[in-house]
C-alpha cells in the first residue's frame, strides 16, 4: 500500500509533482491528499496511516491541530512540515513554537513547472530532517528499552542495598560507591549434607532443589527487611539492620525449611537443613577487586565471626552470639547458653544454640 501525505491548505498544492519529486528523491511512493480545513483532513487520519503531514499556517485552527497531534500517542510520531508566507526569522520561530517538525515557503508551492524540481528541494529537505530525526528518537528508544532490560536483569543478580546505593549515586552524579562502616546483623546459612547428596542428583536437580530452598530464604529475608549479600554455592550471606528482625526471620526459615521438608519426605525426596550462624557488630562495606571486575561487600571481624557460628550450629539449629542476644529487643525462646572456641580468636566467645520449635507461630517466634 502507498504511504500518504495530507495537506491542509486553501491554495492549491501540485501533488502530482510533490508525489513524484519524492520518489525521484528516494522516498517511494505515495499518495496525496489535500484538504481546505482541518475538520475536512482529520477523518482521513483515523482510517489510513499517514507518513506526512502538510500544513498552511494562516489556515484556521492550525496551532490546535498541531497541538493534538504531538500529543496524540497514535500520531505523536507522524512529520509535520508547514508551509508559511515569509521565510523570515518572525515566521520560522512561529512555526518552531507551535510544534512543527519542518517548514516550506509558500514561494516554493507557488513556483513555476520548470523551477519545482528545484523549488520542492525545501520539501525533500524537510522530510529527511523530519525521517533522521525520527529515526534518532527510534534508536534512543531502543536503546532506552535494551538500557531498561539490561538494568532490569542486573538488578536481580546484586544485592538490593548495593542496587539503592547505585542508584542513589548514579542521581547524584557520582561514579563510584565510597567505603562505609555500618554496625549490622550478619547471617551465614549453610545446607547441612548437601554437596554429598548432590552426587546422585543430575545437575539440573541440584539447581532446582537450591532454588526451591533459597526462593524461601529469599522471600524471607526480605519480608524482614534483610538482603542477601551473596549465595555462596549451596549457602547464604545475609544482613539485617535490626538484630531482632533478623533472629525472627531465621526462626521464620527453620520453621518453614521444617514443613518443606515434611512434603519432600511424602515425595520420597532427601531433606534439606540449614545450620544458621548470627553475629552482630561494626563491618566496612568497601570495594574489592581491579579495574575489570568489583565486588562492593562486607568485611570485618564480624563478618567472620558469623561464619564459624554457623559451622558449629545443628542441623535445623540456629547459633547466635552474645552480641546479637543483647540487641534482640524480646526474650529469646529457649536457647542453650555455652562457651565456644572460635577459630581466629584468643578466647571463647558466649554463644547461644537456638533449636526451631514446631508448635512456634512464626511471628511469635521471639517472643
Amino acid at each position: 500500500m502507498d504511504r500518504l501525505i495530507v495537506a491542509v491548505s486553501e491554495r492549491a498544492l501540485p501533488a502530482d509533482d510533490c508525489v513524484r519529486h519524492l520518489a525521484d528523491a528516494g522516498f517511494g511512493t505515495f499518495e496525496f491528499f489535500s484538504f481546505p480545513t482541518w475538520d475536512d483532513a482529520e477523518p482521513l487520519l483515523f482510517e489510513r496511516s499517514v507518513s506526512l503531514i502538510i500544513m498552511d499556517v494562516s489556515v484556521e485552527g492550525t496551532s490546535e491541530a498541531v497541538a493534538m497531534l504531538k500529543n496524540d500517542d497514535m500520531f505523536s510520531h507522524v512529520p509535520t512540515l508547514a508551509v508559511i508566507a515569509e521565510s523570515d526569522a518572525a515566521s520560522i520561530e512561529r512555526v518552531s513554537e507551535i510544534g512543527f517538525d519542518a517548514w516550506i515557503p509558500v514561494k516554493a508551492v507557488d513556483a513555476a513547472e520548470t523551477l519545482l524540481p528545484v523549488a520542492l528541494r525545501p520539501l525533500i529537505a524537510g522530510f529527511q530532517r523530519v525521517a533522521s530525526l525520527l529515526q534518532k528518537t527510534s534508536e534512543l528508544q531502543e536503546a532506552g528499552i535494551k538500557d531498561f532490560i539490561l538494568l532490569d536483569l542486573i538488578k536481580d543478580y546484586i544485592p538490593k542495598t548495593i542496587w539503592d546505593i547505585a542508584q542513589q549515586f548514579a542521581h547524584e552524579q557520582k561514579i563510584a560507591i565510597p567505603e562505609e562502616e555500618m554496625d549490622l546483623t550478619i547471617v551465614f546459612a549453610d545446607l547441612k549434607g548437601f554437596t554429598p547428596m548432590t552426587q546422585h542428583m543430575a545437575p539440573r536437580e541440584v539447581i532446582q532443589t537450591l532454588n526451591s530452598v533459597f526462593a524461601v530464604a529469599s522471600r524471607i529475608v526480605y519480608e524482614f527487611d534483610g538482603d542477601i549479600d551473596k549465595f555462596l554455592g549451596d549457602a547464604f550471606f545475609a544482613v539485617f539492620s535490626d538484630a531482632t528482625r533478623a533472629v525472627k526471620a531465621m526462626v521464620r526459615l527453620q520453621l518453614e525449611l521444617a514443613e518443606m521438608n515434611d512434603t519432600r519426605r511424602t515425595e520420597g525426596l532427601p531433606t534439606v537443613e540449614f545450620r544458621i550462624g548470627m553475629h552482630s557488630g561494626p563491618v566496612i562495606r568497601g570495594n574489592v577487586g581491579g579495574n575489570h571486575r568489583f565486588d562492593n561487600t562486607l568485611i570485618g571481624d564480624t563478618v567472620n565471626t558469623a561464619s564459624r557460628l554457623e559451622a558449629l550450629a545443628p542441623p535445623g539449629g540456629i547459633m547466635i552470639s552474645e552480641e546479637t542476644r543483647a540487641r534482640v529487643g524480646t526474650p529469646l525462646p529457649s536457647t542453650t547458653m555455652q562457651r565456644v572456641p572460635i577459630r581466629g580468636r584468643d578466647e571463647e566467645i558466649t554463644v547461644y544454640s537456638l533449636p526451631p520449635r514446631r508448635n512456634t507461630k512464626p511471628n511469635d517466634a521471639t517472643t
